[in-house]
């Protein structure tokens, strides 16, 4: 992506993003506010990606909760799909890690609005410290991930466009997950098959 198209969307990004706010200045607007703030974190994500292909993508690690990362990801995406039932599991969670919480947030928010779109009645959220690590869970009663989303590797290029997106929020919760890293290791991210589809992203 070239430095024009960058600036490009980023100024469509931040028009979105204006225009989200009058709508919910407004008060009577919640679905349009709803989708152009997710049009506008899209962008966001896109942008991010072309900086991790540049290398230039830097994180701004600090401590943070991770239960209340997870509730307040819980209580935007009810707002969102009021239809399902969106459940937290923040029990086994640490009291505190180490991450960057502006791309923890987004890589995360991009896999509980997968899950959301494709469930059938229910999405489980889950935090816990798994082995050293910090584990999030995101899990969906829908059909589960197509066997080519299953085998393709997550961090390698986003896939072409289709029915099940692109894959390029997959490809930037992997690019996110791999960038923490501490004592060695790096963080990683995993597609599953259950009762549905299940997604797993661990932090060092």
């Amino acid at each position: 992506m070239d430095e024009l198209a960058a600036a490009v969307i980023h100024d469509v990004k931040n028009q979105l993003a204006e225009l989200a706010l009058r709508l919910e200045r407004r008060g009577d607007c919640a679905g349009e506010t709803d989708i152009a703030f997710a049009a506008a974190r899209r962008l966001t994500g896109l942008l991010l990606v072309q900086r991790q292909q540049a290398g230039t993508l830097r994180l701004n690690v600090d401590s943070g909760c991770p239960g209340d990362l997870l509730q307040e990801l819980a209580a935007e995406y009810r707002a969102l799909f009021p239809a399902l039932d969106i459940s937290l599991e923040t029990e086994a969670a640490p009291a505190f890690w180490f991450y960057d919480a502006a791309l923890l947030r987004l890589a995360l928010g991009n896999a509980i609005h997968n899950a959301c779109r494709h469930a059938r009645a229910a999405v489980r959220l889950r935090a816990q410290e798994q082995d050293g690590q910090l584990e999030f869970g995101i899990t969906d009663d829908g059909p589960g991930f197509p066997q080519e989303m299953l085998a393709q590797e997550l961090r390698a290029a986003p896939m072409p466009a289709s029915r099940h997106g692109t894959g390029l929020g997959l490809y930037l919760a992997a690019r996110i997950a791999e960038l923490h890293q501490n004592g060695g290791n790096s963080g990683n991210t995993e597609l599953r098959n259950g009762q549905g589809a299940i997604f797993l992203l661990r932090l060092p």
